[in-house]
């Protein structure tokens, strides 16, 4: 069976004291986009920092195409990872930076790299202290898809951009997944933008994969109730959990039932399609009513 792009196999790893990842597994395959998703300090940048063989775990094993990046260093030619917050030397140029990268990677594509730096309207010649955060964004993943990665990560990547740039990005990065089968592994708080990406939700717990589920499943066992102070509470086979609301009631259905649902839609209950977000807050038992 040909070996996945990246895996972690019963990762642990400590910062100091505090354990980050225990016994963390996940296979990512060719062509697949898996969002990790957790709280903040939960392990999700330690996870891709192993990946990119910035660390080492302490225990278990991280491999990019079967190999171990954190010793093995050329594997890291095939790996492109755009970091939190895109750091990148401010005193050079948008030129200089591509023209290190170009250097460094093997597999860079030139005339991919000047798409992309036209497609994102980038000044090549501009200093990268100068850059909006947006423009330091773009550039940072101008330098990783200019590798052509087999694996890319990406570490909270569209953090604090507008909308219509973490459009661009997804759009240049589910391109790139089409075209060559990269394997993305993302880390990010906007859940509801990263559902238009992601096929995989991993959801960190405790150093943990708790979930570890296709997205389309995820949406197709999970549904909104909300009814009427009239209408008695859902069946308990939709296992309802309480959600905040400030007229009526709501909650998320965690066992979805078409059979089971539809005496209670017949007396005046209703149903909704879930997303992703208020899976994850349920799923971190962020939604809870007091």
């Amino acid at each position: 069976m040909k070996t996945a792009p990246l895996c972690f196999d019963q990762v642990s790893f400590r910062h100091g004291k505090k354990a980050v990842l225990e016994s963390f597994s996940l296979a990512l395959h060719a062509g697949e986009v898996a969002l990790l998703a957790a709280p903040n300090g939960a392990g999700k940048t330690t996870a891709l920092w192993l990946a990119a063989g910035l660390y080492a775990p302490a225990g278990g094993g991280v491999t990019v195409q079967g190999r171990d990046p954190f010793s093995d260093r050329a594997v890291l030619g095939q790996v492109g990872f755009v970091a939190e917050g895109a750091p990148l030397p401010p005193s050079w140029t948008g030129a200089e930076v591509l023209d290190f990268q170009k250097a460094t990677f093997p597999r860079w594509d030139a005339a991919e790299v000047a798409r992309l730096v036209a497609a994102f309207g980038l000044d090549p010649s501009a200093k990268v202290k100068t850059l909006s955060r947006g423009q330091r964004g773009k550039l940072a993943l101008v330098c990783a898809l200019g590798t052509r990665p087999e694996v890319l990560l990406l570490d909270e990547a569209t953090l604090g951009l507008d909308v219509a740039t973490r459009r661009l990005i997804a759009g240049e990065v589910l391109g790139r997944v089409a075209e060559d089968g990269c394997a993305v592994l993302m880390s990010s708080h906007e859940i509801a933008e990263a559902e238009r990406a992601a096929d995989r939700l991993v959801l960190l717990d405790r150093g943990r994969a708790s979930c570890d589920e296709a997205v389309s499943s995820l949406l197709e066992r999970h549904r909104i109730l909300s009814w009427d102070g009239d209408v008695l509470d859902p069946p308990a086979a939709l296992s309802a959990q309480p959600l905040p609301s400030p007229l009526g009631h709501r909650a998320i259905a965690l066992a979805w039932s078409e059979d089971a649902a539809r005496p209670w839609l017949a007396s005046g209950g209703r149903a909704e399609p879930a997303d992703l977000e208020t899976i994850y807050l349920s799923l971190t038992g962020e939604t809870a009513v007091a």
